[in-house]
């Protein structure tokens, strides 16, 4: 039987049995629509915790970290524990010696009592906090600030993390009662920072109080997560000026790799100097993967129910049409053809209850993005949409409602096939 027979067999059964069609369609739109939404969100909410919260590097970028030792809720450093090593100039020099390295960025922490004091211009008042600082290469902030992110004997060029600019927006500027910053508005404040006079700290670790004007020259995702950083030049300078020993390591290396295929061969080689990889990204992303798989069943357990109402249903109209497709078989039919006819008009089923599934998702997601715009008070990393529709979802919802479909019928396609013809001819 040709094809195109076969799909206007299928349509005219569909509309003689209209009533179990329709719940057949909502039951596999049900699904899919619950199924699409729920992958959607997964997918929305990941890309939101590792892109702005976890901060992850790009796929040709990994970053070296000091071995440590995980005992659940501590982490010791086991450089001497486990072999490891710390990093240090000697460090970096074999890791830039790996093959494949294209460049490398290390990060020295300013063990020195900070405190930045200042704000009135901007903020209508001042206010004093803790300061925590790290030293960068200029070269990795050099696409995100430019050049102004360069050691200067006038004043510490200062750049802000991207995230404690989305924390203060999102809780501090309320509370406090200051507006809002951009890193355009935040470019170019000045502040003053007290070496040596912490809240936390006093004075340990400082051998020298002192004060020196800082300069904010922009805003990046590489800035120290809730402080700022300064040129590699400049930390050094405060540490041989005000610290009261010169530290012996960094606290981590990023490598660039020359493509991100060659990024396992250089963590392999990382691992077999003594040292880690920071794998805290990886690990969420895995958290958030598994949490969506487990929050996905709800809907593949919904489609699963609608293959068995569809089996249910076939089951039901293959009986009723019994002679009706014994008189086919008597006309030259064959059982693939009958088969065919049933799993056609799953077909049809699966791809329309799908279409109509997946538009669901999409009217779902965009109603609960505009409820939460404003029943949700603004909050850190607030999304502009929970949910994200990466160019394969729709068609994988559609697939899993006809797969859902045609499996539901292939049983009782199977069974009125192998019918005997004179016994359903005497009915």
């Amino acid at each position: 039987m040709k094809l195109g027979a076969l799909f206007a067999m299928a349509a005219e059964d569909g509309r003689a049995a209209r009533g179990r069609s329709i719940v057949s369609l909502l039951g596999i739109g049900l699904g899919v629509g619950v199924l699409t939404t729920i992958v959607a969100l997964g997918i929305g909410v990941r890309s939101t915790v590792l892109n702005e919260v976890v901060l992850r590097l790009p796929f040709d970028m990994v970053e070296v970290v000091p071995k440590s030792v995980n005992l659940g809720i501590f982490k010791l450093g086991g450089a001497g524990i486990l072999g490891g090593r710390t990093i240090d100039d000697s460090t970096v020099s074999v890791l830039k010696g790996i093959p494949d390295v294209a460049a490398v960025y290390p990060k020295l922490e300013v063990k020195l009592p900070l405190g930045a004091h200042g704000g009135e211009a901007l903020l209508g008042k001042t206010l004093y906090a803790d300061l925590f600082v790290n030293g960068l290469p200029e070269e990795l902030l050099e696409t995100e600030v430019g050049p102004a992110f360069a050691d200067n004997p006038n004043y510490l060029p200062v750049v802000v993390s991207s995230q404690l600019l989305e924390l203060y927006n999102g809780s501090v500027a309320g509370v406090l009662g200051t507006p809002q910053l951009t890193p355009q508005t935040l470019t170019g404040i000045e502040f003053d920072v007290w070496i040596g006079r912490s809240l936390l700290l006093g004075q340990q670790g400082a051998r020298t109080t002192g004060r020196e004007r800082a300069h904010v020259v922009g805003v990046s995702r590489h800035a120290v997560r809730l402080g700022a950083s300064l040129p590699m030049a400049t930390a050094k300078r405060l540490i041989a000026k005000y610290g009261d020993d010169t530290p012996a390591s960094y606290t981590s290396v990023i490598l660039k790799a020359t493509s991100a295929t060659d990024v396992p061969a250089i963590a392999k080689a990382v691992r077999a100097q003594g040292l880690d990889v920071d794998a805290t990204a990886q690990h969420t992303a895995e958290l958030m993967s598994g949490a969506t798989a487990a929050a996905s069943l709800i809907g593949l357990l919904v489609l699963a129910l609608a293959a068995l109402n569809i089996a249910h249903s076939f089951v039901a109209l293959l009986a009723e049409r019994r002679r009706e497709l014994g008189v086919l078989r008597a006309m030259g039919a064959t059982r693939s053809d009958l088969v065919g006819m049933v799993l056609v008009q799953a077909l049809l089923l699966g791809l329309i209850g799908g279409v109509l599934g997946v538009a669901a998702a999409y009217g779902v997601s965009a109603i609960a993005d505009q409820l939460a715009a404003v029943a949700l008070p603004d909050f850190p990393f607030k999304p502009r949409s929970f949910f994200a529709y990466p160019w394969w979802l729709p068609f994988a919802g559609v697939l899993a409602a006809v797969v859902a479909s045609c499996g539901g019928a292939l049983w009782p396609a199977i069974g009125a096939a192998r019918q005997d013809v004179t016994a359903a001819l005497a009915e």
